[in-house]
């Protein structure tokens, strides 16, 4: 009996070390712009990520016997472009600018309903930027998704230019200092938003400041159902 439990420990222990030698590199996990605590592994010339990543990319993936089932949708709107992103209360860091999304809620002011994220952005960078200029765009580039897939733009109406235009996008913001504000979609839908994205603009920074983004995908997508 005794053999037969030392023939069984040394099978493992061979099978490990065959694992081991297989993996010729292991490789930190960036996934959205967020280090993982996981690795990816390089074996045979291949390269294989965690199933816990793909989810954190939407992929819908389980396990069934001896098979692994992925699925997941076309890469396609505002919702799947390449994006920092975090929690709500976690500081996204595009190398030009700091912004966070604290908190979602409804609203129902003169006659117009919606959600209402409250959002702060701070000037990362050494020098006085106008955000029109550098990186923010008009009021269409803000996007609340929703948790069937579906999107709602800002509108262009006066509550886009008080909450967002007066506020962010028309705003000389020097070098450290920060705003806060109430970002207002108007909208008839009574579940909760799950994402607000951002689209940032990568062609004036250069020219207007001569600087530029850390990231090549410096948009910016908050979980609005997570928080840190």
């Amino acid at each position: 009996m005794n053999n037969r439990r030392i023939l069984a420990w040394l099978g493992v222990g061979v099978l490990g070390l065959v694992l081991a030698q297989a993996v010729q590199r292991q490789l930190n996990l960036v996934v959205n712009g967020q280090a993982q605590s996981s690795k990816a592994l390089v074996v045979g010339g291949q390269t294989y990520v965690p199933v816990s990543a793909l989810r954190a990319l939407g992929v819908t993936a389980s396990v069934s016997g001896n098979t692994v089932s992925l699925s997941g949708s076309p890469v396609a709107g505002a919702d799947q472009r390449a994006s920092l992103e975090g929690c709500l209360n976690e500081w996204l860091n595009n190398g030009i600018w700091r912004a966070r999304a604290t908190k979602v809620e409804a609203f129902d002011e003169n006659g117009l309903k919606g959600w209402a994220i409250d959002f702060e952005v701070r000037n990362a960078t050494a020098k006085t930027l106008e955000a029109w200029n550098a990186g923010f765009k008009d009021p269409s580039s803000l996007t609340l998704a929703f948790a069937d897939g579906t999107t709602q733009r800002m509108e262009g109406n006066a509550l886009a230019r008080e909450s967002y235009e007066a506020k962010i996008y028309n705003a000389a913001i020097p070098q450290g200092a920060g705003v806060s504000t109430k970002l207002k979609f108007t909208s008839n839908r009574t579940d909760t938003p799950t994402k607000l994205l951002i689209e940032m603009d990568t062609n004036n920074i250069k020219q207007k400041y001569n600087l530029a983004f850390s990231t090549p995908n410096p948009s910016l997508r908050f979980k609005l159902d997570c928080s840190k």
